[in-house]
């Protein structure tokens, strides 16, 4: 059977743009192929030869990452589209404006309660005031706004109501995507090979193929592609390293719901964080890096609480161990701010850690290139190198810097760090956000992918997935995908028209 679309990966990408193509009315045959099954499989996918991501970010199952996440959130903010003369290789050939209508539905279809609660003029009289709970100068800093529903949907329960609804959808689980089958003419695409659970091999026809494998596995399958002779395939790998780098001390217990997180409506969480003004970038030449106000009840930064923190970030899969449950239920800091945040309380706190999460300036030698090792079909593997400039080390003990002495000028406020006492190299982890390994660009030269995520030199190839990012912005990459994903079924469905 030949198939209209053959989707390759149900993560967020893949299982959104299912979705949006059956809301549109879609008819035509659709292929879905996922190397997952219903349960996560243990094993790493891929070589590491980088620095470490120092936890869980990938989901090899049916819904992907969407099994993970938590589903904090927030748009892109208006610079991270712009060109920057101090972030190398920033600009994207959209506007956030032109995104901002599928922004809007991907939020609602993901359960967001009210879409103007992501800009400050939107929020009511209460939450407005609830802003100002901390002192901070304002004149560097501003509010960046975060909401998460409390009921995050997993894709894969979309996925198998569409397959088991819908005739002309097919379902292929635990199929890895090996490579595409070129044409004669090499314009165009006839074939996706895939490797099934009885180590036998297929070919799946189609006339439109779209790689949604996320920013780790589609450029390895790109590139174990006949065909594909771009070189940004697989460079500029980014993330958002993460960590807490300075701990505040009130001279007065402070009470700041809004920036743990408040409820509002039926089942919606509302916080904020704290984002640099753009003049302020720009005098600096800093990235758009946001940071949190988390509540701690202990001085200082307490390094086995954190890792504890970590491990618990991977609940939602099901891989928390014993000793990480008995940690957590052991460290007194680690159960109060756990209960903080997941019950919002209006606590009184004398603490908070800053928590920032960063972002990663494109870098073409942070890479996912082909291994040595191979599949047992006989494929290279990813050889994933994830790696940091010099730039991203040298703007955060220039962060630093700025927070101790311009960032909070309050009486009530001190630091309960020195000068000196700069660990961000030891502490940072990956967010398991991994972008720009086909970026979108308005040209070959720059990108792998165009504006509306066809990759370039091809007439029936698309990326969708976090891997079509040029740069990687400071918020959880899953809204925007979502929204990019909604765009693209609008696009291949007007096609028909």
């Amino acid at each position: 059977m030949k198939y209209k679309y053959c989707l390759i990966g149900t993560g967020i990408g893949g299982g959104m743009l299912l979705r949006s193509l059956i809301d549109k009315g879609c008819q035509d045959s659709i292929a879905v192929i996922e190397a997952g099954g219903q349960k996560r499989k243990k094993e790493e996918q891929y070589e590491s030869v980088g620095l470490p991501f120092r936890m869980i970010t990938t989901s090899v199952q049916l819904g992907g990452t969407s099994n993970l996440w938590h589903g904090v959130l927030s748009y892109l903010d208006d610079v991270d589209f712009e060109e920057r003369d101090w972030i190398p290789k920033s600009g994207w050939p959209i506007s956030k404006a032109e995104l901002m209508p599928y922004y809007q539905k991907a939020a609602a279809f993901w359960g967001v309660e009210n879409l103007e609660y992501f800009e400050h003029e939107g929020l009511p009289p209460h939450l407005q005031e609830r802003l100002l709970d901390i002192d901070f100068n304002r004149n560097y800093l501003e509010n960046k706004l975060f909401q998460q529903p409390l009921s995050i949907k997993s894709l894969r329960t979309d996925a198998n109501e569409i397959a088991a609804k819908y005739d002309n959808v097919h379902l292929f689980t635990e199929s890895a995507g090996l490579e595409l089958i070129l044409d004669e003419n090499g314009k165009r695409y006839t074939a996706c090979k895939i490797g099934q659970k009885n180590d036998s091999t297929r070919l799946i026809e189609a006339d439109r193929f779209i790689l949604c494998a996320g920013a780790l596995e589609t450029p390895r399958i790109l590139l174990n592609s006949r065909g594909q002779t771009n070189d940004n395939i697989g460079h500029y790998l980014m993330d958002h390293p993460m960590g807490n780098l300075l701990q505040l001390e009130f001279k007065e217990p402070k009470s700041a719901p809004l920036y743990s997180d408040m409820r509002y409506g039926k089942g919606t969480k509302i916080k904020t964080g704290l984002t640099f003004k753009k003049e302020i970038q720009e005098k600096y030449h800093l990235p758009n890096h946001n940071f949190y106000i988390r509540p701690s009840f202990v001085r200082g930064i307490d390094d086995i609480s954190e890792k504890v923190k970590l491990s618990l970030l991977t609940y939602k899969s099901g891989q928390v161990s014993f000793r990480d449950f008995w940690n957590t239920i052991t460290h007194l800091n680690v159960v109060k701010q756990i209960l903080t945040y997941k019950f919002s309380l209006n606590v009184k706190y004398r603490y908070a850690d800053l928590f920032f999460l960063t972002e990663q300036v494109p870098y073409y030698e942070s890479s996912v290139g082909l291994s040595t090792q191979k599949d047992r079909f006989g494929y290279p593997i990813a050889k994933v190198d994830w790696q940091l400039s010099e730039y991203d080390k040298v703007n955060m003990k220039q962060v630093f810097d700025l927070c101790l002495h311009e960032f909070f000028k309050g009486e009530d406020v001190t630091f309960t760090h020195k000068e000196g006492e700069y660990f961000w190299e030891e502490i940072f982890t990956s967010g398991a956000h991994h972008v720009g390994t086909a970026r979108m660009a308005a040209t070959e030269a720059d990108g792998v992918v165009d504006s509306d995520l066809k990759v370039f030199g091809f007439d029936n190839l698309y990326v969708c997935d976090g891997s079509v990012f040029p740069t990687s912005g400071n918020v959880n990459i899953g809204l925007t995908i979502s929204a990019f994903a909604m765009r693209l079924a609008e696009k291949l469905t007007s096609e028909n028209l």
